[in-house]
């Protein structure tokens, strides 16, 4: 059985990955004017957040999850530094769906841009924790018994 701390993991990096499909507006007014394709960044990354996320719960692949969550988290942090350094705000436009506002963002949008940053930190530390503390040898065991 998984630590609680990985359940949580899992639980949080697969719920966010769900939320790339359930609200892509969102996610993909985070992604940068730069990038090419803001909807294949959003459905890629969604969907990796969700493999991985769940594969953390399996002891086979936990420590390959747990590295590949730190990659992505590593993969993404550019569009954080972005938004910071261009006081991007992300808000609902006329229709509801969320935009992408360069320049606008001020007070607690600004302060969140740059919270956000260090923030990654904890969530890379976290998944350093459960790829080290995650046993290799788990699940991969192949039985000599003819019995079994």
């Amino acid at each position: 059985m998984a630590r609680r701390s990985t359940l949580a993991a899992a639980a949080f990096f697969t719920g966010a990955g769900t939320m790339h499909f359930v609200r892509p507006d969102f996610f993909e007014s985070v992604v940068p004017d730069w990038f090419p394709d803001k909807k294949l960044a959003n459905l890629g990354s969604g969907a990796v957040e969700v493999v991985l996320g769940v594969g953390l719960l399996s002891p086979r692949t936990r420590k390959l999850s747990a590295l590949g969550l730190i990659a992505l988290l590593i993969g993404v942090f550019p569009a954080n530094v972005d938004s910071a350094l261009n006081d991007v705000q992300i808000k609902p436009g006329d229709d509801g769906r969320m935009t992408r506002s360069v320049g606008t963002a001020a007070g607690p949008a600004r302060i969140a841009n740059w919270v956000r940053l260090p923030l990654q930190l904890p969530l890379i530390w976290w998944m350093w924790r459960v790829a080290k503390t995650a046993d290799p040898r788990s699940g991969s065991k192949v039985s000599n018994d003819s019995t079994a």
